[in-house]
């Protein structure tokens, strides 16, 4: 009987240490960084572009990407002005799942946030826009130009090359 009390304290020390061990495991956070660059341009328009990446085990494993576009007043005064930058805006994101991207208008902004996990690429600073006339957007779709930032899920960074690439594309990060 005495065998059985000793061999019970062991056990349930190390019951008490494999939880404790699968606790940790599961609740390590993952690291991110957040970047984000703002632009005015010459019309009065303002992009802010925010993009919260998590990192894992050295590549990108998930991107939440928030893109604001401020219009000056004297764009708001008609709304169909807005209505096609938010049409034009919807569909340049049509190569992504419908689910991940999600575009709300107020009365001076137009927001788009995107969120991937599976194997998506997102292309940051590639909005311009002209006043012709009327006011038109231009969407630089092209991943290879070099005026934009082409970040892919899967992509090999560690937090500090990440860092690095942002800012020298003129991101501030965190």
């Amino acid at each position: 009987m005495t065998l059985k009390k000793g061999r019970v304290f062991p056990i349930i020390i190390t019951i008490i240490l494999i939880i404790i061990i699968i606790y940790l495991f599961a609740t390590i956070k993952q690291p991110y960084v957040v970047c984000s660059k703002q632009t005015t341009n010459n019309l009065g328009i303002t992009i802010d572009e925010n993009i919260r990446v998590t990192l894992d085990t050295n590549s990108i494993e998930k991107m939440d990407l928030t893109k604001t576009l401020t219009f000056d007043e004297k764009y708001l005064e008609k709304e169909s002005t807005l209505n096609s930058i938010e049409y034009v805006l919807k569909t340049s994101y049509d190569y992504l799942p419908k689910s991940t991207v999600e575009i709300t208008k107020s009365s001076d902004k137009i927001i788009a946030h995107v969120t991937v996990d599976d194997d998506e690429t997102i292309i940051l600073n590639n909005i311009e826009f002209e006043n012709a006339n009327d006011l038109q957007i231009k969407i630089n779709a092209n991943t290879k130009a070099e005026d934009v930032v082409t970040l892919s899920i899967n992509d090999k960074y560690t937090e500090g090359e990440f860092m690095t690439h942002m800012k020298n594309n003129g991101y501030t990060c965190n």
